[in-house]
């Protein structure tokens, strides 16, 4: 028998990446320029030959057809920090759920961390949850290629029709996905720390559960590649993180020093080695 987790128990999917323009160029292409880089084909409601964009504080769906569906309103309005907005593609507007995203610099990049909340709106919040987290990365990795090749082209701001759209977003795919200079790769050599149990195993300790609730976080943050135990060492894993944006090794550090408690009680030591990748499957 399979008990189904309480909806109201189900965090946010949360979601980041690193674009390659400022904050006010990044807050505009997410919003006033949805249109050109939105895959409707694969996450709309009417499906391929539609538009999208966000017009008098909605976000508006128009089929081949003709057909208008209002997808959500926004609820808050900041650039070029932040906007925010309710969420229901093909559900009525009581139901729906709620997203945020904010922009943030980092030199001459902008830090873009999408947040997806209120689960509990769904007939099946875990499934629906699940459906989310596959499709946001898809949806991020169709904005991060339109703000790069409006940055390097110089773009206007004027909607192109869905096709150029998608040839756009075809282009510049392939050349995104090979270049890993726009990560930072990091491996955690977890060992035990000095304030780790003599006379049991380090995994029966209670504490080692901040272990494992930080290992969530970097997988609801999407930063999470592997993690397990060492078989040849007793108490010892490797953990490997992949942060979006080049640079990021001081922020890996403090997030596996601070943000995993077991490692600041001293339950675990860490050591945080860069890693450069060179083959990727």
């Amino acid at each position: 028998m399979t008990t189904q987790m309480p909806a109201g128990s189900l965090p946010p999917i949360r979601r980041e990446i690193v674009v390659e323009a400022d904050p006010d160029t990044a807050f505009e292409a997410f919003t006033a320029r949805i249109g050109r880089w939105w895959p409707v084909a694969e996450h709309s409601v009417h499906g391929a030959g539609g538009s999208v964009e966000l017009a008098g504080g909605q976000i508006v769906e128009r089929s081949a057809a003709g057909e208008t569906v209002i997808w959500g309103v926004v609820t808050t309005w900041d650039p070029p920090d932040q906007v925010a907005f309710t969420w229901h593609p093909g559900r009525g507007p009581d139901r729906a759920s709620q997203v945020r995203v904010t922009f943030t610099e980092v030199g001459d990049q902008t830090r873009v961390c999408l947040e997806h909340s209120g689960w509990e709106t769904f007939d099946n919040p875990a499934a629906a949850r699940a459906e989310y987290d596959e499709g946001w990365p898809r949806v991020l990795d169709c904005y991060r290629d339109a703000v790069a090749t409006a940055t390097v082209t110089g773009l206007p701001a004027a909607e192109p029709s869905a096709e150029s759209s998608a040839e756009a977003s075809a282009e510049t795919s392939a050349e995104a996905s090979s270049e890993t200079s726009a990560e930072t790769w990091v491996a955690l050599l977890h060992q035990p720390g000095p304030a780790a149990p003599t006379d049991g195993p380090i995994f029966d300790d209670p504490r080692f559960a901040w272990h494992v609730e930080f290992l969530g976080r970097m997988r609801e943050a999407g930063y999470l590649v592997a993690a397990g135990p060492l078989p040849d060492e007793p108490g010892a894993g490797l953990t490997v993180l992949r942060l979006p944006g080049a640079g990021q090794a001081d922020r890996a550090r403090k997030l596996a020093t601070e943000d995993d408690k077991s490692v600041a009680d001293g339950l675990l030591a860490v050591t945080v080695r860069p890693w450069q990748v060179l083959l990727r499957a």
